[in-house]
């Protein structure tokens, strides 16, 4: 399932459902039908993505174990050619530009996709 995220700030991002989870539960959102992420919520949105991705840089680097991944390992695979810290790169982009140009984003999927 897609989950589409649009701003007036930015073109529309669409994104796999399971991925989607990952990121809005890092920046502490239901994976809800429809939703909202207010301008006021994005410095800590972005504070969070960033600490994920430098989270997912000292695991492979061996400086973290991957056992203690907080966030399930959603959106890579066994071998590893696209992790979370490139899927997460357009969300945290327009992140970013909304931020900017103070834009909410919302987000619209067929459905919740909690699980």
């Amino acid at each position: 399932m897609l989950v589409r995220f649009s701003s007036q700030a930015t073109a529309n991002l669409l994104m796999f459902d399971d991925v989607a989870r990952v990121l809005l539960s890092v920046i502490g959102k239901s994976p809800t039908q429809r939703g909202v992420i207010t301008v006021d919520e994005m410095p800590s949105a972005l504070v969070h993505l960033h600490a994920l991705l430098e989270h997912e840089s000292r695991v492979k680097e061996g400086r973290e174990p991957r056992e203690e991944l907080p966030i399930p390992e959603v959106g890579i695979e066994p071998h590893e050619l696209v992790g979370l810290s490139v899927r997460a790169q357009p969300f945290i982009k327009t992140l970013q530009q909304a931020l900017r140009e103070k834009k909410e984003i919302t987000w619209e999927a067929p459905k919740d996709f909690a699980n």
